[in-house]
């Protein structure tokens, strides 16, 4: 017989939660690059800091901490949701963005969370660049066998 796991509800999902609140977070922003920095490679800020955008025209160099960091647990989807202040660039940015990445600020390695793939290159001329996190920054969903 084959054995199956599952996270309790607020046991995986909370743990990776009070480390989102308890921890200084932050997102960089990157540009096309060669592509999206791997996500089975990339661990540290330091794996994707060549591909980061260069200091000036509204962006400085490891971008900006995620302010007002919360959570919610959404019990119908066994899944919590990491929230945080929208966050904008601007006014009068001159920026090419392809990806953010979600990083811990704080300790040595700066730890890498998530990846945000925009889709496309956006170019912003003298204006602003906001990642708007109404509908959440991340999701950490419980079930399925680990």
């Amino acid at each position: 017989m084959a054995a199956t796991s599952e996270w309790f509800g607020q046991s995986g999902g909370g743990l990776i939660a009070r480390m989102w609140t308890s921890l200084q977070m932050g997102v960089a922003l990157l540009g096309p690059g060669p592509g999206p920095p791997g996500l089975d490679t990339a661990l540290r800020y330091s794996d994707i800091s060549g591909q980061e955008l260069a200091a000036g025209g509204g962006y400085t160099t490891g971008g900006q901490q995620i302010t007002n960091r919360n959570t919610s647990y959404d019990a119908a989807a066994n899944e919590y949701n990491l929230l945080g202040d929208d966050m904008n660039w601007g006014p009068g940015a001159n920026l090419n963005v392809r990806y953010a990445v979600i990083y811990e600020m704080v300790t040595t390695d700066k730890w890498l969370w998530a990846l945000l793939d925009f889709g496309t290159l956006v170019t912003i001329s003298n204006g602003v660049f906001t990642i708007d996190w109404s509908a959440g920054l991340l999701s950490v969903q419980t079930g399925g066998p680990v």
